[in-house]
């Protein structure tokens, strides 16, 4: 079975871009460069994309270059969204990925924003 990497929302409508970006909680065994995952927004398969590049930080070395790429939004906005989104995670040891993506395929365009 493929890998998934699910969207909720498409930020800064990045999905319709070859070249997209996902912030995501740091897992090394699901999110490995040059693997192929299915893209789906709100259960909706909407192609696959390959893993070009990952880096890795703590939420506090976010800034507006990231946030902005990845969300849309400034730094402090882009953290209290993250943090609301993962509310039960402890962000003393947690780290980020921040994960490049190179659609290879697309089976239907996103329609709306949410």
């Amino acid at each position: 079975m493929q890998d998934e990497i699910k969207f909720s929302y498409n930020w800064n409508n990045k999905l319709h871009c070859t070249y997209f970006t996902t912030l995501r909680l740091r897992n090394d065994r699901k999110y490995q460069k040059g693997r192929n995952y299915r893209i789906t927004v709100k259960g909706e398969t909407i192609g696959e994309a390959i893993i070009q590049e990952i880096r890795h930080f703590k939420i506090n070395q976010l800034n507006d270059y990231i946030t902005g790429i990845d969300m849309g939004y400034d730094s402090r906005t882009g953290v209290e969204i993250i943090k609301k989104m993962y509310a039960t995670v402890s962000w003393e040891d947690q780290e980020l990925s921040f994960i490049l993506l190179k659609k290879t395929h697309a089976t239907t365009s996103i329609t709306t924003q949410h």
